[in-house]
């Protein structure tokens, strides 16, 4: 065999293996915490996994060094500009499959949806998106709230800027 033809088939096995592991790698799933909110024995979180997939979800996550007694639901409140805001359980905004998922010891428990039906949820309530943050409620009363999120152009949870300094 000549030289040329050794290094044309090596240089084409070298581009063929690079663009399978890239596929790969793409394939991969992909998780990102973007809050974690300590307050006293709990810690609420929230998940996004697979931002930029179709299929994204997120999950919001609570861990207590306690016994979780009582029924907990989960609420968004979008905040307009001047700071009011109006709060939706996430069946109001229509998201019926949610994922509920308990710990054997009743500590920790998490719900998973999918972003796409939080978007359709926003969508048909006529939200103006501009902030939002998670709350977990007990008989209707807020007892833990997450960090304030927007979206970003690609639609990816984020924590603005508060504009604030010092």
């Amino acid at each position: 065999m000549d030289n040329d033809l050794i290094a044309v088939v090596v240089l084409g096995l070298l581009a063929g293996g690079g663009i399978v592991f890239r596929r790969w790698y793409l394939r991969q799933p992909r998780t990102y915490k973007v809050s974690e909110q300590v307050s006293g024995t709990r810690k609420l979180t929230i998940t996004e996994h697979n931002p930029r997939f179709e299929t994204a979800t997120i999950e919001v996550g609570l861990f207590d060094k306690v016994l979780l007694k009582e029924d907990i639901q989960t609420a968004i409140e979008f905040i307009d500009k001047k700071n009011e805001f109006v709060r939706y359980s996430l069946e109001d905004l229509g998201i019926d499959e949610i994922e509920l998922k308990r710990s054997d010891d009743n500590k920790s428990f998490s719900r998973t949806f999918e972003k796409r039906d939080l978007m359709r949820g926003i969508r048909a309530k006529g939200i103006s998106l501009y902030r939002f943050r998670f709350v977990l409620l007990t008989d209707s009363l807020p007892f833990l709230k997450s960090h304030v999120f927007a979206f970003s152009t690609k639609y990816m949870l984020f924590r603005p800027d508060s504009g604030r300094y010092n």
